[in-house]
């Protein structure tokens, strides 16, 4: 079993999640090959349903250490506050841009 994937074996994304990625080729998506990128989108922009979605198909662990290594530059502040939040993950260390705080 794959180290980001949990008990089910999918590495595909459901049809409804296309609308987060308008600008890829929605079929060519992989979650062993593009799991930064899915992750970087649904966890800043996903709806309730893709979240749920995420948390029964990677591993936390995985998902944690995204967090910890590409927040600060892939997520926008908010979500990055969020999910360090509820993860139990140190504070970001990125500096706030006084110009534009978000």
């Amino acid at each position: 079993m794959n180290a980001l994937m949990n008990k089910r074996k999918t590495d595909r994304l459901p049809r409804e999640f296309k609308q987060y990625f308008w600008d890829v080729d929605f079929n060519k998506l992989s979650l062993r090959k593009h799991i930064n990128s899915i992750l970087s989108r649904l966890l800043q922009f996903g709806d309730m349903k893709a979240v749920s979605w995420i948390m029964r198909h990677i591993n936390h662990l995985s998902i944690k250490k995204f967090i910890i290594n590409f927040g600060d530059r892939q997520l926008d502040r908010r979500s990055n506050n969020f999910w360090r939040i509820y993860f139990g993950l140190p504070e970001s260390k990125k500096p706030v841009n006084p110009l534009w705080p978000y």
